[in-house]
């Protein structure tokens, strides 16, 4: 082996060491405990005294269980709706945001877009106390302010219907800097020509919007679609800050937690949700990639 070689592979196998160490062996050690019987009074260690049987293989009926269990398929189907609703409100926040502040006729653009990408400057903790304050159904500011003009606001925090309303909300607020992002530099490849030219022949401003400047910044737009609902369907830390008892069955990976760490800990259990949560993951970004032909753009 050459001496450039050797030394090579001594600067790359720590930190591929510590990236087996930290990333790949928790997930093989999750897949591991899913198929067994891994729970309170077995594991980590067997308590004789416990009415518990001993840590054991059990194929596949942790997965058998998660498929038949109610608050699973509760927790699946309302996952799959906060996909659908965060991310239509967080596209369409950013796409009008970016147009809106890359028109020529708004002074102080970079003012503008410094202000607006706070939210991703703030700590998540800190950000979602504060929405869970200003939602808090008797001092909060937003129930104030419909008291103020003769409207009893709802309760955002212990209804479920509110509370996903408000998650809605937050989540678009947390987002929506990622999305003007990528949207805003997407414009920034839009030829000045091509839309004088459909200025010329006649096209309104929307006209412009769908013909000429969305075919271009498709791409951009899908993969920060993609990357922004996976993200949605992972969203686990602000309904748990926010009301993680209100939101168990509406979370998948916040039910796997509480399954987990809850008043009966079966980790087993816990982890085939996360396998089952990470496989349908896996498949929706794979046929979203492929529907949208992203790996055409990346072989361009």
């Amino acid at each position: 082996m050459k001496k450039t070689t050797a030394a090579a592979l001594m600067l790359i196998l720590p930190g591929m060491a510590a990236f087996l160490f930290f990333n790949l062996w928790p997930i093989v050690y999750s897949i591991y405990l899913a198929f067994t019987n891994a729970q309170l009074g077995n594991f980590p260690i067997y308590n004789p005294q416990s009415a518990v049987e001993p840590l054991h293989f059990v194929g596949l009926e942790n997965f058998r269980w998660a498929l038949s269990d109610d608050k699973f398929i509760n927790a699946f189907k309302w996952t799959w709706i906060f996909v659908f609703t965060s991310v239509t409100l967080k596209v369409f926040a950013g796409l009008f945001l970016s147009l809106l502040y890359n028109s020529k006729y708004v002074k102080g653009k970079a003012i503008y877009r410094s202000l607006l990408i706070i939210p991703w400057a703030l700590p998540l903790l800190f950000s979602v106390t504060v929405w869970k304050f200003m939602f808090d159904p008797v001092f909060g500011p937003i129930n104030m302010m419909l008291k103020s003009i003769g409207i009893t606001g709802p309760d955002w925090v212990n209804n479920p219907t509110w509370g996903f309303v408000a998650l809605n909300i937050i989540e678009v607020w947390l987002a929506y800097p990622f999305m003007m992002t990528v949207i805003t530099a997407a414009l920034q490849s839009v030829p000045d020509t091509l839309i004088e030219a459909a200025i010329i022949d006649g096209a309104n401003y929307w006209q412009r919007i769908w013909h000429v400047v969305v075919p271009i910044v498709g791409k951009p737009i899908a993969f920060a679609t993609i990357l922004t609902s996976a993200a949605s369907f992972q969203y686990f830390m602000v309904p748990y800050i926010y009301n993680a008892g209100l939101f168990e069955d509406r979370f998948l990976l916040l039910y796997g937690f509480r399954k987990a760490f809850g008043a009966t800990p079966h980790y087993g259990r816990a982890a085939a949700i996360m396998v089952i949560a990470t496989l349908i993951l896996a498949v929706y970004m794979y046929v979203n990639v492929r529907i949208t032909r992203l790996q055409e753009g990346a072989k361009g």
